[in-house]
């Protein structure tokens, strides 16, 4: 079992480069990353010191055996750079993207709870520090962006299937707390329109609309996408929200290796 290295800016390290796994990271472009174009000048010293501490993390026998640091079994130095070996299967994001994967193609096949089930799996693999702890680690912000919203991405995902599965009015609660938290994301403000509704909550359905499209219309200042309007609209109709128009097949990512709980 590999241990979680404890240095916010180790570990920010050990997440580039397994956002890089199996391929060459040269020392230079880790450092632009670490300290975002402004490094001190001891910068090389310091990555070779981080470098350092994950080999003893990852492979502590080798360390111990007084083994080669460059000939080390998992995170090697490769012409000016380093690399770290992963194994098909080793990270989370290998088995999250499997599942997500699965997930879609579940449901595109109309399989809503073995889809849910895919789902859930796949989001429990989130797990440790988040992005956003990285990046106060100097990890740039481009990355944790970028995972956080294939996060939520998934998040809505699995709230389609749920709700595709009956479980409507369990997703209540929590698409109301998504839609504050990501006040401008009209995913959630449609799934929270189509889980009241499918709850025999239309009028609260509607206020929910009336409620996006004012925090929409007061941030950006203009009318929110033909999304939410068309679901207003099928609401005053008095027809059924389709769920089915709420799925999305985006790609989400969890770079933790296997076994790394922090």
């Amino acid at each position: 079992m590999l241990c979680t290295p404890t240095s916010l800016k180790r570990r920010a390290l050990l997440t580039l480069l397994l956002l890089h796994a199996n391929r060459r990271f040269p020392i230079c472009t880790l450092i632009g990353e670490l300290w975002d174009d402004r490094p001190p000048p001891s910068a090389v010293a310091a990555v070779q010191m981080y470098v350092s501490g994950l080999r003893r993390v990852l492979d502590p026998a080798h360390s111990r055996g007084g083994g080669d640091a460059r000939r080390h079994p998992l995170l090697l130095t490769a012409g000016n750079g380093y690399l770290l070996r992963v194994r098909p299967g080793d990270l989370d994001l290998d088995r999250f993207r499997a599942l997500a994967g699965l997930g879609r193609d579940q449901r595109a096949a109309g399989d809503c709870t073995t889809s849910a089930e895919s789902f859930h799996q796949a989001l429990a693999l989130w797990r440790g520090t988040s992005p956003g702890e990285l990046g106060q680690a100097g990890l740039p912000a481009h990355y944790t962006v970028r995972l956080e919203e294939e996060r939520l991405a998934l998040v809505h995902d699995r709230i389609g299937a749920d709700i595709c599965t009956g479980r409507a009015r369990e997703v209540v609660g929590e698409l109301e707390e998504l839609c504050a938290r990501h006040p401008l994301r009209e995913d959630f403000h449609e799934q929270l329109m189509l889980a009241l509704a499918t709850a025999g909550r239309r009028a609260e359905a509607l206020n929910a609309y009336a409620r996006a499209r004012r925090t929409v219309v007061e941030n950006t200042g203009i009318e929110p996408g033909p999304g939410l309007r068309t679901a207003q609209q099928t609401l005053l109709s008095g027809a059924r929200p389709d769920n089915a128009r709420h799925d999305r097949c985006r790609p989400a990512v969890v770079l933790r290796p296997a076994g790394l709980d922090g």
